[in-house]
């Protein structure tokens, strides 16, 4: 395992003179899979967790304190190892709320004081990085031909294929039906105090069983390699003794026919196969865990309690959840869905989001993209369940052809507030865009910018006061507002003609 530690001490990083300036617990013995430099505000959705992100700061510090904030949650929800800021040449170092929100995010945050080839920092670790991880893909290649081979000569026996799991791992290993039956074991057991990846063995569509594994090694990357390689080989020694109920077949079909877009007379067919009454209003969830649906079924327990159809099937390595609501009341079930789900994710590594409700079953697909669309933008982070509901204004942007369809609107709604920030460096943009997500709610508003109250109120009335001076909240253009503002923070608009910056 390359620690945080060790890159801060190779002689490429010393030459940047860093300086951790974040306080979150254990950055020091984080792992590093790898750098990547980028100055890419988007960059997020692209990483896979365990990268030290290499980046000038320009961009990303010229930003609002909002948008800082929403930056370094969306690395953090990576699980990024940490993230390293050039200040050298900047005019001032890092300003304190940024610092504070990485705080609050748990993102190790480095102050690079002197100019480094960032090239010669990234081959430098990644360098280490990949010897380490050549000699973890050997053994469990290793172990993948043992077991593949057992299976071919001897069969699908699973004590068998366990235990050469276990010896090549120096690992204890365990399989766990669903309903929590303990189908085998092998290895010595081993504390809490090492390392564990777990892993769900999917047949036919269902979770069949969940595979732990132990080790004394504090270094969970061989674990969780072989974790995520082997599940499919388990998979297919579990197949014979594993074999979906009709029920199980159905549901599978209703997905995979939603999922896909389905004509309306196919998805209707299969909504009565699987069980399900005609004419039920839908909404569509989706959900993502590090561990392979080894969480998953906790937040499933708990929409099943809510007293709904609950149909749910693994598509393309993340969980997808058809609920049937009755047509009456079907938007305050919805909403009793996902606060359960919230709570049952709440500490894990699941995040998921809700599509919005669909009146007939057929359009259960509609609901499915949307939720799709909630996880792009919304981004929850590991415990978190987004609402597309809290992002139809983004989603509206989103869908807009043209991007410069907005920018007569927004300066027609907003340009003074624009220009006002433009001659005074003042952020008053994403002040009124902070307010505006949060319902009007100053305190709220204000907490969220780490602000003081009164200086929220200042804000506002000078916003107020730019845009004609009538309270924003009562003058019938609240929507147009929120819109336009949320379409300015999502790209530049021309300024003005005649006006300088």
């Amino acid at each position: 395992m390359i620690t945080l530690a060790e890159v801060l001490a190779s002689a490429p990083m010393l030459a940047a003179d860093p300086l951790l300036r974040s306080n979150v617990p254990g950055t020091l013995e984080r792992a590093v899979r790898w750098v990547h430099s980028s100055e890419v505000l988007e960059i997020a959705p692209l990483l896979r967790g365990g990268e030290l992100l290499l980046s000038g700061g320009e961009t990303l510090l010229a930003l609002g304190p909002k948008e800082q904030e929403d930056y370094i949650r969306s690395l953090s929800a990576r699980h990024v190892a940490a993230l390293a800021l050039q200040t050298a040449g900047q005019p001032a170092a890092l300003p304190e709320q940024l610092i504070a929100a990485a705080d609050r995010s748990g993102l190790p945050l480095i102050e690079l004081r002197s100019v480094a080839p960032f090239v010669d920092i990234a081959e430098a670790v990644n360098r280490l990085v990949v010897n380490e991880q050549a000699a973890a893909h050997l053994v469990v290649d290793d172990a993948s031909r043992q077991i593949a081979r057992q299976i071919t000569d001897r069969g699908p026996h699973l004590p068998t294929i366990l235990e050469l799991l276990a010896t090549a791992l120096e690992a204890e290993v365990s399989l766990v039906a669903p309903d929590g039956v303990l189908l085998g074991h092998a290895g010595n057991a081993v504390d809490d105090a090492g390392s564990r990846a777990m892993a769900g063995i999917v047949v036919g569509g269902q979770l069949a069983a969940q595979l732990t594994l132990r080790s004394r090694s504090d270094d969970p990357l061989l674990l969780e390699l072989a974790a995520d390689r082997l599940s499919g080989i388990l998979a297919l020694a579990l197949a014979q003794a594993f074999r979906p109920t009709p029920a199980q077949v159905a549901d599978a079909r209703l997905l995979e026919s939603v999922i896909e877009g389905g004509d309306a007379a196919t998805i209707r067919h299969l909504w009565l196969q699987a069980g399900l009454q005609p004419g039920q209003a839908a909404v569509m969830a989706v959900f993502r865990t590090e561990s392979r649906d080894a969480n998953f079924s906790a937040v499933e327990r708990a929409l099943h309690m809510r007293g709904v159809h609950v149909k749910s099937h693994l598509w393309d390595g993340e969980r997808a959840v058809l609920l049937a609501l009755p047509r009456t009341g079907a938007r305050a079930a919805r909403e009793a869905l996902i606060r359960a789900a919230r709570d049952a994710a709440a500490g894990s590594d699941t995040c998921g989001a809700f599509g919005p409700n669909v009146s007939e079953d057929f359009r259960a697909h509609d609901s499915y993209v949307e939720a799709q669309e909630a996880m792009r933008l919304g981004m929850p982070a590991a415990g978190e369940v987004a609402d597309a509901m809290d992002l139809l204004g983004r989603r509206i942007l989103a869908a807009v052809p043209d991007p410069a369809f907005m920018d007569s609107y927004v300066e027609s709604a907003l340009g003074e507030v624009l220009e006002w920030d433009r001659k005074h460096g003042t952020a008053l943009m994403a002040t009124l865009l902070c307010w505006l997500d949060s319902g009007c709610n100053t305190t709220a508003s204000a907490a969220s910018l780490n602000i003081e109250r009164q200086t929220m109120h200042k804000r506002l009335s000078k916003i107020q006061a730019l845009l004609g001076g009538d309270d924003l909240r009562t003058s019938g253009r609240l929507l147009g507002i929120h819109i336009a503002a949320a379409a300015a923070a999502a790209g530049p608009v021309p300024r003005r003609p005649g006006r300088t910056p």
